[in-house]
């Protein structure tokens, strides 16, 4: 075991030669093995070394109901906790956390996780949260947690210090003693501990969840009616369902109008007029009697309402932030969409003098899925016209009506000459029944 040749280093950083004599016989010994077999074995393990990390971040943890936590005390918290997680994983601390992903709002970003294990440190952040304060605000409004979370919350807290503390205690007295006790009794002793945290951390964190949810569910009320119209009028224009179709349309509007006035400071006062989108798609039908200005706001309108409602389609998946204003990109087009209706409103008065639509026109509505391509067509040429003239202020062409029976070109004059645009007014009126 002798290491008779060590080079060694003098106080000026030279490295020496061989080491002789009874120097070199000295030698540095390798640390004696202490414990069982199954002992030496066991500290080998990643297991072992959580162990020995738990003792460790546990003399500097802060009391989480009691202290002032920064931002460094929650991240020991958050690994202690980890820490315990991965050795009760380990120890196959069975658990059921299910109602994690169950009582996560449909609504809510992000998508949770579909096998959620673990202790999150938010969880003991949102308990702080319910002690200190009667509820909490989104959109300017509060929501009140019940006196019996409150409650809850600060017991939680409590037992969290508690068993922090006891978990840690068990294990130090046995990782300097080498689990005299036994490796295996150490073990089964360790995962009843862990078990009655699991329970613990449970009990709080499901009555917290669906807390959560109740409240969430009340902030997210007027999203689910956008999303729950915009789905039901998908369904009718598949069925061809025109008068349901126009009806859906209507009340879709007026849920989008009272959206955009609820997060939107300093909306004029003008409210949307009636009947928005079956007049904006009368005004391509009635072509030839309107303006080219009257038929350039309709096309802008039809365009903003069909980015709207794609985005809509999609909140279930690509989710929200519950402080809805701060959804930039729906707050975009929320406010594009409003100040297309009120630049239209001349174009839609003159049509409604018209005959209705649903008694002119017999086929080529206009439905999301006919119009989807040529929006990824204009949102794609814009896109590139913008890359090669940055400095210009350009805004994005009017969607082109693809309802009509017109081409892409035929009705926004795109790469079209004014020679080109008049023959497409008159293939136009050639086309109605």
């Amino acid at each position: 075991q002798d290491r008779t040749a060590e080079s060694t280093t003098d106080p000026s950083g030279a490295r020496g030669g061989r080491l002789s004599g009874a120097d070199g016989k000295k030698g540095k010994k390798k640390a004696k093995e202490t414990g069982t077999p199954d002992v030496q074995k066991f500290k080998k393990t990643r297991e072992f070394w959580l162990l020995k990390e738990c003792v460790t971040i546990q003399e500097s943890l802060p009391f989480v109901a009691v202290d002032a936590l920064d931002e460094l005390a929650f991240m020991k918290v958050a690994r202690f906790l980890n820490m315990v997680g991965l050795l009760a994983e380990h120890l196959q601390v069975q658990t059921k956390k299910d109602y994690r992903f169950n009582h996560h709002h449909k609504y809510l970003a992000p998508t949770p996780q579909f096998f959620p294990f673990g202790y999150d440190v938010d969880c003991i952040r949102q308990a702080r949260i319910v002690q200190e304060k009667p509820g909490v605000t989104y959109n300017n409004q509060e929501y009140q947690f019940a006196e019996t979370l409150r409650t809850l919350s600060e017991k939680f807290l409590k037992d969290v210090d508690s068993y922090m503390t006891k978990i840690a205690s068990e294990i130090e007295p046995r990782l300097k003693d080498d689990f005299a006790t036994g490796l295996k009794r150490f073990k089964v002793e360790l995962k009843e501990d862990l078990e009655v945290f699991d329970e613990m951390w449970i009990k709080y964190e499901s009555e917290y969840v669906k807390a959560k949810h109740d409240i969430l569910s009340k902030v997210f009320e007027p999203v689910d009616r956008l999303v729950t119209l915009e789905m039901m009028l998908t369904q009718a224009e598949e069925r061809l369902d025109v008068e349901a179709k126009q009806a859906l349309e209507n009340e879709l509007i007026r849920a989008i109008e009272q959206f955009a006035r609820m997060l939107i400071p300093n909306l004029p006062p003008e409210a949307f007029p009636e009947d928005v989108i079956p007049l904006a798609e009368a005004c391509i039908f009635y072509e030839s009697k309107c303006t080219d200005e009257w038929l350039h706001f309709a096309k802008y309108l039809i365009k903003d309402y069909l980015e709207l409602r794609i985005y809509i389609s999609k909140i279930p998946e690509d989710r929200l932030d519950p402080h809805l204003k701060e959804n930039q990109q729906m707050m975009r087009l929320l406010k594009n969409f409003h100040e297309s209706v009120l630049a239209a409103k001349g174009a839609l008065d003159f049509v409604s003098r018209l005959p209705r639509l649903i008694h002119a026109k017999t086929s080529n509505w206009m439905t999301k899925k006919v119009l989807e391509p040529d929006l990824r067509y204009i949102q794609k040429t814009a896109h590139l016209a913008l890359e090669q003239a940055a400095e210009v202020d350009m805004r994005i062409p009017p969607l082109p009506m693809a309802c009509s029976g017109l081409s892409s070109e035929e009705q926004l004059g795109i790469r079209s000459s004014p020679s080109r645009q008049r023959p497409a007014r008159a293939h136009c009126r050639s086309l109605r029944t």
